[in-house]
């Protein structure tokens, strides 16, 4: 059975770690072979004391001040020793035994988005151009060549993608269970830095003809949906 290295990035979010931290030690049951490794951003809000009360479950963790998500990323990377790495970030939980389904091989996971209304939605893996629409807690990665750029510290996972993803062959789905993920996050605080590293990276891999034409879309949409509601 491969090794499976689950890792959460953590800062300031007790509740959310003891949530991920006893959804990881359920999935145990299903593929016992995970390695669980914790990385905090040296949390002041009784985290680290958390963590530490949750250590007999974790083979790895560490706390200490990092230069944002992507660094703690790139930490949890380098302490990785399995063949398959999945983020499961403070918040983040499984629902089901979606762990199972990585007996075979890694896999994209059925991710669920669902909004502060409750209303589900599906939504597949888009055209790179457009953006990426699996998060990473959908995807099981291969351990052997992953790292971020943290230059762009809300969008190093788009920029990931661009230059690796979408020439791994992973495309395996399964219903068996859910991901779910917290998305009030960085991205979705900070939207217009967000943003503007989108079109930094588009530019930059798809010329800035392109960039400018993908920037307009959603205001375009926007425009024609209110011009067919009339």
């Amino acid at each position: 059975m491969v090794k499976l290295s689950i890792i959460t990035v953590v800062y300031n979010d007790r509740a959310g770690f003891i949530k991920t931290a006893n959804s990881v030690a359920e999935q145990r049951s299903f593929y016992p072979n995970i390695e669980y490794i914790v990385i905090d951003g040296g949390s002041r809000d009784g985290t680290a004391d958390a963590i530490a009360e949750a250590s007999s479950g974790i083979d790895y963790w560490v706390s200490e001040p990092d230069k944002g998500i992507y660094d703690a990323m790139n930490k949890g990377i380098q302490a990785a020793t399995g063949s398959g790495l999945l983020f499961l970030n403070a918040g983040d939980y499984f629902v089901g035994d979606v762990l199972s389904t990585f007996r075979t091989a890694p896999a994209f996971l059925p991710v669920k988005y669902i909004d502060i209304l409750g209303r589900f939605r599906n939504r597949p893996i888009e055209n790179p151009r457009t953006g990426i629409s699996n998060c990473h807690q959908g995807i099981i990665f291969e351990a052997k060549a992953i790292e971020y750029d943290c230059s762009y510290d809300i969008c190093a996972d788009y920029k990931y993608f661009l230059e690796h993803g979408y020439d791994n062959k992973i495309i395996k789905l399964s219903s068996s269970g859910y991901v779910f993920f917290d998305a009030v996050g960085v991205s979705a605080q900070r939207v217009y830095e967000r943003d503007r590293q989108i079109f930094d990276i588009r530019r930059q891999h798809f010329g800035l003809a392109v960039a400018l034409i993908y920037e307009s879309l959603p205001f375009l949409k926007r425009c024609i949906r209110i011009i067919l509601r009339k």
